[in-house]
């Protein structure tokens, strides 16, 4: 990861948590929120309350992100990459589930299974 992209990700999280700690301080009872509620409502069942330090809400996001992408692993077997078979220097990057199959092209390996990942984890989020 480049140190643009690095930083751009640290910081994305810490206005996430920030969002997250507002949200659930604002309101008396922050699982109403259509929004964030469900999420909230996770963490608060997942640890019997929600956290009060950044460093709580990182580790609860933490734990409810890898829960999910362990159970979608289990469920569906991970992202796989393999050459085109008919293009020379292609690379086919795909999975089977979760939602329909799916199959991405690229000019390299790294891309082809990095493509493949990007959408396998987004569909298990969502």
């Amino acid at each position: 990861m480049s140190v643009e992209m690095e930083a751009l990700s640290r910081t994305t999280w810490a206005y996430f948590l920030v969002l997250l700690e507002r949200s659930a301080r604002r309101n008396a009872n922050p699982e109403e929120d259509p929004l964030l509620g469900p999420l909230l409502t996770a963490i608060r069942h997942q640890r019997g309350a929600l956290p009060t330090t950044e460093e709580a809400w990182r580790e609860a996001l933490l734990d409810l992100l890898a829960e999910a992408i362990a159970k979608g692993w289990d469920r569906y077997g991970a992202p796989t990459a393999a050459r085109h078979p008919t293009e020379e220097g292609r690379w086919v990057g795909s999975f089977e589930g979760p939602g329909r199959p799916y199959t991405v092209e690229a000019s390299s390996k790294r891309e082809a299974y990095l493509l493949a990942r990007r959408e396998w984890v987004r569909r298990l989020l969502t």
